[in-house]
């Protein structure tokens, strides 16, 4: 589906059939954080899920730090159509052949009877303090659909490196996130299950001061320390969302409450990018469109610290 749709994005030729193409590449890459939340949660004890859910949140930085070069070099020199066919031959071939290798075969096993469509839909919207954590998915999805949107602008039409350049500088900050998230998944191992927000809120505290200083610097050595910095403490918090679901959910619920929780998160934070355009033009410079990253990761320290305070009392009461 990735690889068809990006095949026929060049032919549409208008904008309504683009956003159509997207929107159908929405939905077949909307399934997998499910089930890779559900798969991690079903063969990973609740005191080592840390790890796993760093490296499945790996992908989406060394997606972005391998995309940002491969796409400028395509663009460079294959055209923006052509850079759209390079990218179905890769799905195809990249993801297809690994989906291809890695399906398990069927399993023999006795048939555990699970509940139904509606009553797991019924269970994943009764978890435990989903608002709160829904409140900080959007707001980290949304600090990872701005700045991907909007870096390489910044980068290229207010600080005037060239298309090259440009490519490679915004993907060194995802490409260090990559360490982060690990790290991040390491400590999720050694707290207990109450304490994850902690990340949440150093991270989300950490970040928005990383962005601030980023706005106003404008010495090479400065902006690239605070953009390095600001990716780190966001990458931070990466394997503390599925977590906590993990820990909350019912575990027949497990993957649809992370679909809830990531698919409402995605459709909100997609806004942000036009959010951002509308903040550039209305004061006139590229870096003032990063205040709602800094607006998105004040709501996660506040959203992390209601949900640190809820899962500490529920732990103290149960104790």
């Amino acid at each position: 589906m990735w690889a068809a749709v990006c095949a026929i994005s060049p032919l549409l030729g208008s904008l309504m059939g683009m956003l159509v193409a997207r929107t159908i590449l929405g939905i077949a890459e909307g399934p997998l954080f499910s089930l890779k939340t559900r798969f991690i949660s079903d063969h990973f004890s609740a005191q080592e899920i840390g790890k796993p859910n760093a490296v499945t949140a790996l992908g989406v930085s060394l997606g972005l730090a391998v995309g940002f070069p491969l796409v400028t070099w395509l663009m460079a020199h294959l055209g923006w159509a052509g850079s759209f066919y390079a990218l179905a031959a890769l799905n195809l071939v990249l993801g297809g052949g690994l989906v291809w290798r890695f399906l398990p075969a069927p399993q023999g096993a006795e048939q555990i009877k699970k509940p139904g469509f509606a009553e797991t839909f019924s269970l994943a919207w009764q978890t435990p303090l989903l608002g709160w954590i829904l409140l900080v998915e959007i707001a980290t999805l949304s600090y990872l659909w701005g700045s991907s949107a909007w870096l390489p602008a910044w980068l290229r039409d207010e600080h005037h490196f060239s298309l090259h350049a440009t490519g490679m500088l915004a993907a060194i900050p995802f490409l260090l996130s990559l360490g982060s998230k690990f790290l991040g998944g390491v400590l999720l191992d050694k707290m207990r299950p109450e304490q994850a927000p902690m990340l949440f809120v150093v991270g989300g505290a950490l970040t928005a001061l990383s962005v601030v200083a980023l706005m106003l610097s404008h010495q090479p050595a400065w902006l690239a320390l605070f953009m390095l910095s600001a990716n780190i403490f966001w990458g931070l918090q990466g394997a503390a969302i599925p977590a906590v679901i993990q820990h909350h959910a019912a575990r027949e619920a497990v993957g649809s409450a992370y679909g809830i929780i990531n698919g409402i998160g995605n459709i909100c934070a997609a806004f942000i990018p036009l959010l951002m355009g509308m903040v550039m033009r209305s004061v006139g410079s590229v870096s003032s469109g990063f205040s709602v990253l800094v607006v998105s990761q004040v709501i996660t320290l506040l959203a992390g610290g209601m949900l640190l305070l809820r899962m500490r009392r529920a732990a103290a009461i149960s104790a």
